[in-house]
């Protein structure tokens, strides 16, 4: 069973043309690392990006997909992160 370490290393404010601040999209830059378990291993350990406003959490895909893992690590890896930046939206 896989275990999830996240850390946010960056946040990034989107241009906005309009003056409605609920509009406004940021980028979090986000650190994972997932664990073995059982074992320790590091199983993957890298850097994606985390788009993220007052209506949602929207992990990049794209990047996820690029990494050289089982499906269901990308899975995890995609809801773990959203749940993770979904808690501190407040404050980032």
């Amino acid at each position: 069973m896989p275990q999830f370490l996240f850390k946010v290393v960056e946040v990034e404010t989107l241009e906005k043309d309009s003056g409605n601040q609920q509009l406004v999209n940021k980028i979090a830059n986000v650190d994972a690392e997932v664990l073995d378990k059982q074992s320790g291993k590091t199983i993957y350990r890298g850097t994606f990006d985390v788009m993220f406003n007052k209506d949602g959490v929207y992990p990049s895909v794209k990047s996820i997909n690029a990494i050289d893992v089982p499906k269901y690590i990308k899975t995890e890896l995609l809801f773990q992160s959203k749940r993770y930046i979904k808690r501190l939206r407040k404050w980032l």
